[in-house]
């Protein structure tokens, strides 16, 4: 992802927790909103990763840890 992307990307993410914040708690966040969007998206992007072959589209999300359990361990496979 280019610096540019990334950028644009945490700026996104700024404005909706930002919003979020107001509009759920009506408070503003007291925390660094640039932080916690770099935050969020490395995250998200790790799951992403992580999931990449493994989990498919129409599986639950709920299944994803027990999805990642069965492949890193073939014991660990539900039978």
């Amino acid at each position: 992802m280019s610096d540019r992307k990334h950028q644009a990307d945490v700026e996104a993410v700024q404005v909706a927790l930002k919003q979020i914040g107001e509009l759920l708690h009506g408070i503003v966040s007291r925390s660094d909103i640039k932080q916690i969007s770099a935050e969020v998206l490395r995250l998200n992007e790790a799951v992403r990763n992580g999931a990449a072959g493994r989990v498919q589209s129409g599986d639950h999300p709920q299944d994803f840890s027990k999805l990642l359990l069965a492949e890193a361990d073939d014991t660990n496979r539900m039978s």
